[in-house]
């Protein structure tokens, strides 16, 4: 295949792993010696966003957030329907608290809390733009296909979660298949709901939320 009959399939493949293979490396190499803040603001938007961000532009010769599925329409409707869909995970998160017999005090607000909640919300805008916005959107403009580009979408999204696995303690197969599903599901909610609305903010929100809720569980 020369280079002139690279679908967009492929280049977006591409980006994908380029971005999984660099941001594995860092992981591995670096997570342990590095803030996280360092981690969240700094190192994951440059491996993340500057791949996309050099297709987009030079390639596509495209708009950056046009094509990350960006919109102004109907603002105020998509963020509240990506906040329903979201405290849906709040919500659950805190009947499983309490039937486990747990308290839902509220924590007082501290520099550490603040910084955790905005890496949550950080960390949800990056994957969500990259696994929704980027693969998803590109996959179903060539496609057309909604059950195609959501699987695929969702196999990608779990295993972009691996690296954050490295480091971690007491990790075994059990608990790394516990993940993956677990992200399938979430990228299937956050999927769905960008199709439903075609504006990547609607996921954002509700990845940020679930993010927000796992606390809740501990």
């Amino acid at each position: 295949m020369t280079k002139s009959e690279v679908s967009p399939t492929q280049r977006m493949l591409n980006i994908w792993a380029i971005t999984l293979i660099v941001w594995s490396f860092y992981r591995a190499t670096f997570h342990s010696t590095l803030p996280m803040w360092f981690d969240e603001f700094i190192a994951k938007p440059f491996v993340f966003l500057v791949p996309v961000y050099i297709f987009i532009t030079k390639f596509k010769k495209a708009s950056f957030f046009e094509s990350l599925g960006f919109t102004k329409k109907h603002t105020m409707s998509d963020i509240l329907f990506g906040l329903g869909i979201g405290s849906f995970f709040v919500v659950m998160a805190m009947l499983v608290r309490v039937m486990k017999g747990g308290s839902l005090a509220i924590p007082e607000l501290s520099s550490g809390m603040v910084l955790w909640i905005s890496a949550s919300i950080a960390a949800a805008a990056l994957e969500q733009i990259l696994s929704t916005g980027f693969i998803l959107n590109g996959f179903y403009k060539e496609s057309r296909n909604i059950p195609q580009s959501l699987l695929i979408s969702a196999i990608l999204f779990s295993f972009l979660h691996v690296p954050a696995l490295f480091g971690a303690d007491k990790i075994n197969g059990a608990v790394l298949m516990q993940t993956m599903v677990l992200n399938i599901i979430l990228s299937l909610t956050t999927s769905t709901a960008f199709l439903m609305k075609k504006n990547t903010m609607v996921p954002i929100i509700i990845h940020a939320l679930y993010l927000l809720s796992l606390p809740i569980l501990l």
